[in-house]
């Protein structure tokens, strides 16, 4: 967060050199990023008491600017994680007192967000407007990749861009990596049987890691996990014909297979719908199951 402050009102402005006056006594350190060559503030706040002062003070800052300031935090579910066990409460103190500043909390984790957000216990409780988005229309989905290809003279065949879609399911992160591999083959026109081969080498590059979870998983919550991946999305995971299906034995192996899954962030619990889901996070290891 300091560092993009810095970058907002860099110290050649009065605004940043206020903001280094400001922040002097936190013992800041200002170095240089090897790989993007952006300069980086860090802020010494090894200890408890560091922190609890820290936080105010650069929300103080930016309060007294009188400007209108918007906040995105992003993957915020990992505040959970943070060893410092009181941020939560420091952070949501701190925001009801500002009037010119506004937070964005943006996360991937929806199970960890509502845990945060929608649990009267936490102190972010009722604090904000929940806002849930949604996978990118396919209409929308395809003009873009479509017209990103032909902007650089590539001409994708009848409905390619829509395979790319089904084979990655949407997922933003999946379709890119795969919509980058097929540019980066440098074909002019691209043929279904270029976009299968693209995402059949995409996954034996995968196949080591796909193999290290085979390993650290016990049989049964792998079988678990090819039963979901086959399925692609199972709402009624302890049916019969389910289980019978994939021969996964009893209801309670099946619930302590995905609670597992769930827990290690392989297979994804969508509640956020009329009728809940499970589904493969990893769209590619998805797609692996479904074939080994």
């Amino acid at each position: 967060m300091s560092t993009s402050i810095y970058n907002v009102f860099p110290i050649q402005k009065s605004l940043g050199q206020k903001f280094w006056e400001h922040i002097k006594l936190l013992r800041p350190v200002l170095r240089v990023n090897a790989l993007s060559g952006e300069p980086e503030l860090s802020l010494d706040v090894s200890k408890s008491e560091q922190i609890e002062k820290t936080i105010p003070q650069l929300f103080a800052f930016l309060e007294q600017q009188h400007k209108r300031v918007v906040i995105a935090i992003d993957e915020f579910q990992q505040i959970l994680f943070y060893p410092e066990k009181n941020v939560e409460a420091l952070l949501r103190t701190a925001i009801q007192e500002l009037n010119n500043v506004s937070f964005v909390f943006l996360g991937s984790d929806g199970r960890l967000m509502t845990e945060i957000f929608n649990n009267a216990k936490r102190p972010f409780y009722a604090s904000t407007k929940y806002l849930i988005l949604d996978k990118i229309s396919v209409k929308s989905y395809t003009d873009f990749i479509e017209r990103m290809f032909a902007k650089n003279n590539i001409l994708l065949d009848g409905n390619i861009a829509t395979s790319i879609l089904k084979f990655t399911q949407r997922h933003t992160f999946y379709t890119q990596q795969l919509c980058h591999e097929i540019f980066a083959n440098n074909d002019t026109r691209v043929r279904e049987q270029i976009v299968v081969q693209t995402l059949y080498r995409l996954l034996q590059q995968n196949e080591p890691i796909y193999f290290q979870y085979r390993n650290l998983l016990t049989k049964s919550q792998w079988k678990v996990l090819k039963a979901v991946a086959i399925e692609e999305k199972v709402a009624r995971p302890y049916t019969q014909d389910f289980m019978q299906r994939h021969r996964l034995g009893s209801s309670s192996n099946v619930k302590r297979g995905l609670d597992a899954l769930v827990e290690k962030s392989i297979v994804y619990h969508n509640l956020s719908v009329e009728q809940p889901f499970y589904e493969v996070q990893d769209k590619f290891l998805m797609r692996w199951l479904q074939n080994n």
